[in-house]
């Protein structure tokens, strides 16, 4: 009877027949009954009210004390003394209210972590149905503590007198407590269980999600910082200990890797950001980031999540970035040979309503298990094309999506690792013509007329970049603006804009102080032609470079300097 409307929080603010017929119009007559019960529950409290004769005190004063249950404290309900409405203790409180079931709880917990938590009912003449609402609370550490137990939470209702339980986690004392209840009421929870601990060991952290940089800044004796960023990974077994994070230069040349050393450092406690520093300018970097937790004076670590980058170039003469070199976050390609033995794909099919193909490769023993997927279309019969696409992988398989019809794929793979060289495997996948697949039930797709394309292809660029310079809070603002013709049919496939800038050291008067932001990219929404910078300074030079971000992949460029005036 619950089941219907268990989402309506507030049932007594909504007309019953009204809600129903907008929102249950199978099965309306189960959903009227429901909301109607559950508006009697939140209005009326069980038990009976007792004769206005017997009331006593203040119950018996001639006043209108209240007007529903609601407004009365605890147990007690709004009911009449003869001349008035008072809040008084009820009678025949549990009158056709289900026992308490005993507090005695059995834990059965099976390999796979899986709880069975199970209680005794006591013997009840009941003519409706009983329900049993289980609630759990929980601490961490080594021995229990309800001082530092969470509030109560119910995770199950049933009609069972069992509930089997698939989240529980080790390191956790867990303490359990049951009611009984039927449409007269419920006597309340028993007593908490016993603490229950599961005897699982804990799985290692999950990677942390997220990885990415901040602005860069330089120091006096021209090396780069940059500040990393990562968010929580998803729940853990253990809290989070520290993260560790290590870097190091990116490099093809094996002659070069014996020089470059890997970097690492470990946070401070469970911070999600930390700061790299000593970075040399216009060489490329893997950072990784590591989650620790401890388990009985073991590390539990997680898989390391990974980003790579460009940093900027820098004119040695005066430690400024120079205009020709862009910051990036794309990962980079490798022409070095493969540790990987083969990498094969299954036949594309389609699947959730869309052209799919599983990849698997073969690796050998001592390959990082990190990997590197791209795949691109070569060609297709519609002329179509599509920008290149990476993944980072954990395995040594990848499900595609998202494919088009008609079209030779090339897909590469390539381990991620700083130790040794890596080259690409290589595969192609050719995908079938739209009119020749099937979806279930047998029925073909609706396809549009293939070999002919729609549109030809039509490379974007941003015009009429404009600058305008004010002073806000004390400090320079730029404020960029920028066109895309709305004529080209294409213009639909716009995703964003790419807008980057950098101060121009050779042609700037003054010098930049340390620990200044002179260069900055950003990826902006495609109805977003516009971006406001801050902390301009006066009469210095800055390159400003815009480019249309699409289905098609990064447009060209367009380019202009400009100056920012003394305001």
């Amino acid at each position: 009877c619950l089941q219907p409307c268990k989402e309506w929080q507030d049932t007594g603010r909504y007309h019953c027949p009204r809600k129903c017929e907008v929102r249950r119009k199978k099965k309306q007559h189960e959903c009227v009954t429901s909301c109607e019960f559950l508006k009697s529950i939140q209005t009326a409290k069980q038990g009976d009210c007792p004769p206005p004769q017997k009331a006593s005190g203040f119950a018996a004063a001639c006043v209108q004390g209240c007007s529903e249950d609601k407004e009365c404290p605890g147990i007690k309900k709004c009911c009449s003394n003869g001349c008035g409405y008072t809040c008084q203790t009820p009678a025949n409180m549990y009158k056709g209210v289900p026992l308490k079931p005993r507090k005695s709880m059995a834990f059965v917990e099976d390999k796979k972590g899986i709880l069975e938590v199970s209680w005794i009912s006591k013997f009840n003449v009941s003519v409706e149905p009983v329900f049993y609402i289980l609630q759990r609370r929980w601490n961490h550490g080594i021995h229990p503590s309800e001082d530092e137990s969470t509030e109560w939470q119910s995770i199950a209702m049933t009609t069972e007198d069992h509930v089997r339980l698939k989240d529980t986690r080790p390191n956790r004392w867990y303490q359990f407590r049951v009611a009984a209840i039927n449409v007269h009421g419920t006597r309340g929870f028993t007593t908490p269980s016993k603490h229950f601990h599961s005897s699982r060991d804990p799985l290692p952290p999950n990677a942390p999600k997220n990885l990415r940089k901040g602005n860069f800044t330089t120091g006096r004796d021209g090396t780069l910082s940059v500040i990393i960023y990562w968010d929580l990974p998803q729940e853990e077994d253990l809290p989070i200990h520290h993260y560790k994070v290590f870097w190091s230069q990116w490099v093809s040349r094996k002659a070069m890797l014996q020089t470059k050393k890997n970097n690492w450092k470990i946070t401070e406690g469970v911070k999600l950001a930390t700061e790299l520093n000593g970075l040399h300018p216009n060489v490329e970097y893997l950072v990784q980031v590591q989650a620790v937790a401890f388990w009985d004076q073991k590390r539990l670590k997680s898989a390391k999540s990974l980003i790579v980058f460009n940093t900027p170039h820098i004119d040695v003469r005066s430690n400024y970035l120079s205009s020709s070199e862009e910051v990036s976050n794309e990962l980079p390609t490798f022409q070095t040979t493969s540790n990987i033995k083969r990498i094969e794909a299954a036949a594309p099919h389609f699947h959730d309503n869309q052209l799919q193909v599983k990849v698997y490769w073969k690796k050998d023993e001592e390959d990082s298990n990190t990997y590197l997927l791209t795949w691109v279309p070569v060609i297709c019969s519609g002329n179509n094309t599509r920008a290149e696409e990476t993944v980072t992988v954990q395995g040594n398989h990848f499900i595609i999506t998202k494919l088009l019809f008609a079209c030779k794929y090339k897909v590469t793979v390539q381990p991620v690792t700083v130790q040794d060289q890596a080259l690409k495997a290589v595969t192609f996948v050719t995908t079938p013509q739209c009119s020749s697949v099937k979806a279930k039930g047998s029925k073909r797709l609706h396809c549009a007329r293939e070999g002919k394309s729609k549109h030809k292809k039509v490379i974007l660029r941003p015009e009429k970049l404009t600058a305008a310079f004010k002073i806000v809070n004390g400090s320079i603002r730029g404020e960029f603006h920028w066109q895309v013709l709305q004529s080209h049919p294409s213009q639909q496939s716009v995703t964003g804009y790419q807008f980057s800038w950098t101060e121009v050291p050779h042609i700037s008067k003054q010098k930049a102080a340390p620990d200044t932001v002179i260069s900055q990219m950003q990826i902006l929404p495609n109805d977003q032609p516009f971006v406001s910078v801050d902390n301009l300074r006066p009469l210095s030079f800055y390159q400003v470079r815009v480019q249309v971000l699409s289905i098609h992949g990064k447009g060209p460029a367009t380019v202009k300097t400009f100056q920012v005036p003394q305001i």
